[in-house]
């Protein structure tokens, strides 16, 4: 019992906006001069973790545990063991509502860029440069 309480106050404490990742990168895009941007849109599909709205672009970051990161699951084991089909099935949903929310932010004419935790991580100077670069800055 005990084990699983500290289980649940581990998962419990994950926040689903202004994590580490996504903190990180608004630093480095406010570093870098890229400003005018709002942050979880509630307004747009998603709610991108930025959006910048006069160029139409929307970011997301997502986390790779919870989003099913490709890269991350061919090189680590990422699947708990305990109670596998929930965890498989949650991170199918969350793959299919990124999915429709990226579909229906393109089909209203707004560009989506997608990146991974690891790749905050990993080249931060990296993803900021794509950002720029979709907005022509």
């Amino acid at each position: 019992m005990e084990v699983h309480e500290a289980v649940r106050k581990s998962m419990r404490a994950n926040r689903c906006k202004d994590t580490q990742p996504e903190l990180r990168l608004r630093n480095a895009l406010w570093s870098a001069g890229l400003r005018g941007y709002r942050k979880n849109l509630k307004t747009l599909p998603g709610k991108p973790d930025v959006a910048f709205t006069r160029q139409r672009l929307a970011v997301f970051l997502h986390g790779c545990f919870w989003h099913g990161c490709p890269v991350c699951e061919s090189r680590k084991n990422l699947h708990p063991t305990r109670n596998a089909d929930f965890w498989s099935d949650k991170v199918h949903r969350n793959r299919e509502r990124d999915a429709e929310a990226s579909a229906a932010l393109t089909a209203a004419g707004w560009h989506v860029l997608v990146f991974w935790e690891h790749e905050i991580r990993e080249d931060l100077g990296a993803v900021v440069e794509a950002i720029k670069a979709a907005l022509g800055a």
